[in-house]
């Protein structure tokens, strides 16, 4: 009888000893998967600067009127969600004498000094699987502000109305802080009045540095 309790003692303590070790392998489990994903999670940053040059080809869609090129700038900012989707906002102004066809242009005249902002937001696609490369893709919708200065006509025509955007990029990663957009292009629909109904379809195309915030 003492031999068959010290062996179902023995067992008991054998048994508590291979619980023991189950526990220490599953705790060991969650502790590696919670510094993964803590990993992880510092590797993707919270928030995205984007800042630089932007070239718009305007006017497509306009009876008579060859695309227009203007020089501007481009800002956005992303909020990252995780490391597939963020939502972005952007601004954007293009300059040029002739940047948007808002009034018919009377005998003589001409266009001067004019411009175009855009305000735009919405979700964007991200994939970041790439050791050098970002890539996304978006689809925005905004609003679209045009002036439309000529001369000698007094006073400015201005007008604003509703946008949306498709497009997409690549961004070079150079360091944990830092990328650089390689190119950035976006199919770009207004609907200024002057050939109201039609919409007006612009490429703009843009290249600067994006800057990650937030790990």
């Amino acid at each position: 009888m003492a031999v068959c309790y010290w062996k179902l003692v023995s067992g008991k303590l054998l048994l508590n000893q291979g619980e023991w070790e189950l526990n220490r392998i599953l705790l060991t489990a969650l502790i590696f998967l919670g510094i993964t994903a803590s990993a992880s999670a510092q590797s993707i940053p919270k928030w995205e600067l984007y800042g630089g040059y932007s070239e718009d080809l305007a006017g497509a869609g306009i009876a008579g009127e060859k695309q227009l090129p203007t020089n501007g700038v481009q800002v956005e900012l992303a909020r990252v969600v995780t490391s597939y989707f963020r939502v972005t906002g952007q601004f954007n102004a293009q300059f040029a004498d002739h940047v948007v066809n808002i009034a018919p242009l009377p005998p003589g005249g001409q266009h001067f000094n004019s411009k175009e902002l855009l305000g735009l937001f919405g979700p964007e696609a991200t994939y970041r699987g790439l050791k050098r490369f970002d890539i996304f893709g978006h689809y925005l919708i905004g609003l679209a502000y045009g002036r439309d200065n000529q001369v000698p006509v007094i006073p400015t025509a201005t007008y604003t109305t509703w946008a949306y955007a498709l497009g997409g990029g690549v961004d070079l990663k150079l360091g944990r802080r830092v990328s650089a957009r390689l190119m950035g292009f976006d199919w770009i629909t207004t609907h200024f009045p002057v050939n109201s109904p039609e919409a007006q379809d612009n490429w703009r195309i843009n290249s600067g540095f994006v800057f990650h915030l937030g790990r």
